[in-house]
């Protein structure tokens, strides 16, 4: 199935939250409104979701897909060490539009893994995405729908909707996409300034 494309409104939130949570548990992609940009989702422990994502947004081995977390405690589970500097920015901007990239933990997924061996997590300020990532059956991949680039997705258009099971309508969103520290020893560096501000020289 291809081409399901759901206009989000109030009456039918919880609907379409658990439309997307069914394409995730079972294998498929889904296109979802994130933080500023509509990105493809799939399940990190699904190798047919995993697979289809790489086809449409293939990713170089030096840069991971990002992995959404249902909660800030989660962090400790998929990272092998968390620094004190990164845990300072975790409480303050999580959930949010903050993505930490960190030493990933054994237990993550080669297909969230970097060739550094470290992996990027960020628990979704969006309130739907975060509602269908707390319900799925482990860790979401999610990167930005577009194809390498080309410019992020910000509506629901074109091709897009043929591309997943299922495409997620919240309307235009603002562009502006998550911010992504990497935290090590103590130094905060920026890798992409987006909607939080972060100012590493105070590191």
């Amino acid at each position: 199935m291809t081409g399901s494309r759901i206009v989000l409104t109030d009456a039918n939130r919880a609907e379409v939250i658990e439309a997307a949570v069914r394409v995730l548990n079972s294998g498929g992609v889904a296109l979802l409104p994130a933080e500023g940009l509509y990105g493809f989702h799939a399940l990190a422990s699904d190798e047919r979701g995993v697979g289809r994502l790489k086809v449409l947004k293939p990713r170089d081995s030096a840069k991971s897909y990002i992995g959404l977390l249902a909660r800030a405690e989660e962090v400790e589970r998929w990272a092998a060490s968390v620094d004190p500097r990164a845990l300072t920015l975790i409480r303050a901007h999580w959930p949010g539009a903050l993505t930490v990239v960190l030493q990933a933990s054994p237990l993550v997924p080669a297909s969230l893994r970097s060739e550094d061996g470290t992996v990027a997590l960020r628990v979704p300020g969006n309130p739907f995405l975060a509602d269908v990532v707390a319900r799925c059956e482990g860790l979401v991949l999610s990167t930005s729908a577009n194809a390498p680039g080309a410019p992020p997705a910000v509506e629901v258009g074109g091709s897009l909707p043929d591309q997943v099971d299922l495409a997620v309508d919240q309307g235009r969103l603002s562009g502006v996409p998550s911010t992504i520290v990497r935290v090590e020893r103590g130094v905060i560096s920026v890798l992409r300034q987006g909607a939080v501000r972060i100012d590493a020289s105070a590191s």
